[in-house]
């Protein structure tokens, strides 16, 4: 076998960018059998736009920046990305912990607003849309609004349950696509919550699959449709149950199929997101649910 043609580029603290030698050692030869039998589609490849991100990149000169962005983002070279994430509020890789609405009891949203977006968040996205304008995203929230949690606090805690509360947080999740779709960026999906599973020690917040199910059924589903969102609703981003699959059945029966098992529930979801630490379930999810969507929402990492 020949290395002609093969390309290999290393990026590392001293050196960014670097064509690397490329070596090829014989170990046997492997079949390749193309049937063409199709067994999924896949839309597309991407990550997340995160504040640290922009930040960073605002140190590169105009010429550096270009580059990374035509690397990432261009439709017909690099790494071609066309589905990305972003944050509703805070993540863990944000400079500050922040929701779009710390206003107390502010059941109405009308203070919501996604001002400190503008500085960070959406032109970043909207930097990656010179190079790809079509390019898809999905929104999620680590952490609601920490008047809406118990306790009061961005990286722990859990829904405090109440019918205003819940109503509130639903019109949140439609004001923020609203918001975006007035700068010019639509959120073709909404995830309910980044692992609901998972007490962290950033930006979090628990949630049992009952409470999904009925958050999606009873509030942002009603609520979506009734103002004509095209955005989808997706059950995730599901990061269990634990690697350990001897828990398989436990996990997937306690969230994923709770909830797409209620009629009324299933018809806002248009598909399901696992976090690696949920690939033990995905299998049985999709072989019980074939109708919907499959994200894998996040790369192994980690200790995974």
């Amino acid at each position: 076998m020949s290395t002609a043609g093969i390309k290999m580029v290393s990026t590392t603290e001293q050196k960014v960018w670097e064509n690397v030698d490329v070596s090829y050692t014989e170990t046997g030869e492997d079949t390749l059998e193309l049937t063409g039998e199709r067994y999924q589609t896949i839309d597309g490849f991407g990550g997340c736009f995160n504040e640290i991100g922009w930040d960073v990149i605002s140190y590169l000169d105009e010429d550096q920046r270009e580059r990374v962005f035509e690397e990432l983002f261009h439709r017909q070279k690099g790494c071609k990305f066309n589905l990305c994430r972003l944050p509703v509020g805070a993540n863990d890789y944000s400079l500050e912990w922040y929701s779009c609405n710390e206003n107390d009891n502010d059941y109405d949203m009308d203070k919501f607003s996604i001002e400190r977006d503008r500085r960070y968040i959406i032109p970043y996205i909207k930097k990656a849309m010179e190079y790809n304008p079509d390019i898809k995203l999905f929104a999620s929230p680590w952490s609601p609004p920490t008047w809406m949690k118990f306790p009061k606090a961005y990286n722990h805690g859990t829904m405090i349950w109440k019918k205003e509360i819940l109503e509130a947080y639903a019109l949140y999740f439609l004001k923020f696509v609203k918001a975006y779709q007035g700068e010019g960026i639509a959120i073709n999906q909404v995830h309910v919550q980044n692992e609901p599973i998972s007490d962290q020690k950033f930006p979090s917040c628990i949630w049992t699959g009952e409470q999904l199910g009925e958050f999606i059924r009873d509030y942002l589903g009603p609520l979506f449709e009734k103002n004509g969102l095209d955005t989808e609703i997706w059950l995730g981003t599901i990061n269990g149950p634990d690697i350990d699959n001897r828990n398989l059945s436990t996990g997937y029966d306690n969230y994923a199929n709770l909830v797409l098992s209620d009629r009324e529930t299933r018809r806002y979801i248009k598909g399901v997101s696992y976090q690696w630490g949920g690939k033990y379930a995905l299998q049985q999810t999709y072989s019980s649910y074939p109708e919907f969507k499959y994200m894998q929402s996040e790369n192994e990492c980690g200790d995974g």
